[in-house]
């Protein structure tokens, strides 16, 4: 994923709209949003401090820093020494506070309005922030931030579009090898397995063969227990390629499905065809949440229908009725209609959806009419 300096524009000028002179970031995949950088592994202290008119300053440690690409990261790096602290203890470094808050006085930003993510920033954290910048105000910024990353930009959509293909690698891979006898376990080993040799990051590699109706509950992990020879399988699969997700699912049948079984797979695939159909720019969510359900039999099902997809796997706004947001060109969404019934068993369908200037695109070439 290449950085751009349009994205930084972005941020400069949503800063400049609520009057914010510094942000100060530690949540990693917004880190990653604003300076290219990724880092390893998930408890390695790191942000990122941008102030306006100047690029990001990535903070991390002298041991990260040596193992930086410099060539992926389009920020300054500043690095802190690895000293540990008890009472710091699942906290960032103070180390790396002392960092961020110097470049922010080397800015001339001390005795500004600082943005900062106060779900990602302890009270600890927060006091000495407030202790080492007296004169400074304080807001939260994280909204902002998943406002801008609702719009992605051609870079971004390229590297979902790779980690889409890596996922359809999986979904091949289960309509091969997804057979009765064998267990949940050893499906979903061989599916992961396929798609790490293509290129499938370990962080986000999720393939889970549920069976029957097991499927019905979110993030449940595969069982030792083995695919039947006349049910519904549901293949569930997420994948992130430098750092962005994709998500695909399809519901399939081991034997000769029955007419209920066969309802119920017909309500998902019509919602989720009902869901393509209708994205549009400038769409209330809420509408397209309440239309897409319009005329379905009514079953039990999962109330959110789909969720914007990128750095996270699940990103606001989520396709509820409740929901406040409209439809922006630009905007990436994984689909997943779930349905579900304590007799028939579970059928899930999810896709990748481009929200375009005229409509939608759809990121998964796979069909969707399994069954």
């Amino acid at each position: 994923m290449q950085f751009t300096p349009q994205r930084l524009e972005k941020v400069h000028r949503s800063m400049r709209a609520e009057e914010i002179d510094a942000i100060i970031v530690t949540r990693k995949p917004d880190v990653q949003y604003l300076t290219g950088y990724q880092p390893p592994l998930r408890d390695l202290p790191v942000a990122c401090v941008v102030v306006d008119g100047h690029q990001p300053h990535l903070i991390v440690s002298e041991t990260q820093s040596k193992a930086l690409s410099l060539d992926l990261v389009m920020a300054k790096v500043v690095t802190f020494p690895e000293i540990g602290s008890p009472e710091w203890f699942l906290a960032h470094s103070p180390q790396m506070w002392k960092s961020a808050i110097g470049e922010i006085r080397n800015m001339g930003a001390e005795s500004g309005m600082i943005g900062f993510q106060q779900d990602w920033v302890s009270v600890l954290e927060f006091d000495v922030l407030k202790k080492a910048l007296p004169k400074a105000g304080f807001c939260d910024f994280s909204k902002n931030l998943w406002r801008l990353r609702q719009i992605k930009d051609p870079s971004e959509i390229e590297t979902i579009k790779a980690a889409t293909k890596i996922a359809e690698i999986g979904l091949r891979t289960a309509l091969e090898i997804v057979v009765p006898g064998k267990t949940e376990e050893e499906a979903s080993v061989e599916i992961e397995a396929a798609m790490r040799g293509s290129g499938g990051q370990q962080r986000g590699i999720r393939a889970a063969v549920l069976s029957e109706r097991y499927g019905s509950f979110p993030f449940v992990q595969p069982s030792a227990e083995r695919i039947g020879d006349d049910e519904l399988a549901l293949i569930d699969i997420t994948v992130s390629h430098d750092g962005y997700f994709a998500e695909i699912s399809r519901t399939l049948h081991t034997g000769s499905p029955d007419r209920n079984e066969k309802s119920l797979f017909d309500s998902v695939l019509n919602v989720s065809m009902n869901l393509e159909n209708l994205m549009a720019p400038h769409m209330r969510i809420s509408k397209l949440a309440e239309k897409s359900i319009e005329g379905i039999p009514n079953t039990k099902k999962r109330r959110v229908l789909g969720s914007s997809i990128g750095l996270d796997l699940r990103e606001p706004p989520q396709i509820q009725s409740n929901s406040t947001y409209s439809l922006r060109e630009g905007m990436v969404f994984s689909i997943h209609p779930t349905f579900y019934d304590e007799k028939v068993g579970t059928a899930k369908i999810a896709d990748m959806l481009l929200v375009t200037e005229n409509g939608s695109s759809r990121l998964t070439d796979m069909t969707r009419e399994t069954l």
